[in-house]
């Protein structure tokens, strides 16, 4: 997985590639991490999240500079970097902003277990360790110092590593644990009453858990098949974050979490943005690179039409080349 160029340092390519996640700092410019942060304190004046997601409220598309943070062409090139290759396709954004509070029901994901994220994105499980098909990531607005709430992780260690043997189905909602909670200590506590075992080896997880204090700014990158878990936010504070994910173009078994890109379209705001956006931010989203077999000069000519002062003269270079 060499040869693609970006932003990642080598060690920190290596880092993401064998440990399985990287926190990585400067990809987003301060002012657009301050931005992104008063936008979701506004959304979120009068209420927060208990649970993940923002009902919609900012997922992609927003119109707003979370968009921005979502195309940023430093993450795109990172995640190509991870991935090794500069086909990639957007399947998830959404920010949303967690509050802390004394609720430990069941289903909160105030504390949560500790889990891998492939679960609810794939019907399938996840591919051999060196042979990655996604990145995910969690860019953080708030100073966890301040607010809690830091994302846990628990690295993996080599090749032979017990807390990464697949299939990896030691978690709610896989390998028939059907009975799932998303709290750590309902989760436990089911696995200690049926499944003690999987108790045993889930406290490994745990033992090895590391959390990281993430400053504003801040970019988590990782993988859907590293264990690792949300924990509380401190009562008093809320902790703002936009969570966004990529796959390889031709991974189609990986869902798209949003509703479709498109959903919007008819009223001009999506159509703006789009417009705005560069060639290869525009690729994250479907749109076919310069030089694709789908372009032709008569389809960028109605391409262009469709979206009126869009600078379709990238697409067209490309046919002469």
């Amino acid at each position: 997985m060499e040869g693609v160029p970006g932003p990642l340092t080598k060690e920190q390519v290596t880092h993401w590639q064998e440990k399985g996640y990287v926190i990585v700092s400067g990809l987003i410019e301060q002012a657009l991490t301050e931005s992104c942060k008063e936008h979701m304190l506004e959304i979120f004046k009068d209420t927060a999240c208990k649970d993940f997601g923002s009902d919609g409220k900012c997922a992609f598309p927003t119109c707003s500079d979370l968009d921005r943070v979502t195309t940023h062409e430093n993450l795109i090139d990172s995640v190509s970097q991870l991935l090794g290759t500069p086909d990639i396709l957007l399947t998830q954004s959404d920010g949303w902003c967690k509050a802390g509070h004394l609720d430990f029901g069941a289903q909160q994901n105030n504390d949560q277990r500790f889990h891998m994220d492939y679960g609810n994105n794939t019907f399938l499980h996840p591919t051999p360790w060196h042979e990655p098909e996604n990145v995910a990531a969690i860019v953080y607005l708030a100073d966890t110092e301040i607010t809690g709430g830091g994302t846990a992780v628990c690295s993996r260690e080599g090749d032979e590593d017990e807390l990464y043997q697949p299939p990896y189905i030691n978690m709610p909602g896989n390998g028939g644990y059907w009975e799932f909670y998303n709290d750590r200590t309902h989760a436990e506590k089911y696995f200690e009453e049926k499944h003690p075992e999987v108790a045993k080896f889930r406290k490994k997880i745990y033992d090895r858990e590391v959390i990281p204090v993430y400053k504003p700014g801040d970019v988590l990158l990782y993988r859907y098949d590293i264990w690792h878990r949300g924990t509380p936010v401190k009562v008093g504070h809320k902790r703002s974050v936009i969570n966004i994910a990529w796959k390889k173009r031709d991974s189609f078994w990986h869902l798209t979490w949003n509703p479709a890109w498109t959903q919007w379209n008819y009223y001009g705001n999506i159509e703006r943005v789009l417009i705005s956006l560069s060639p290869k931010q525009r690729a994250l989203l479907g749109v076919p690179k310069p030089g694709h077999s789908y372009w032709n000069e008569q389809n960028i000519k109605w391409f262009g039409a469709r979206y009126p002062g869009m600078d379709i003269n990238p697409y067209l270079k490309a046919l002469k080349l």
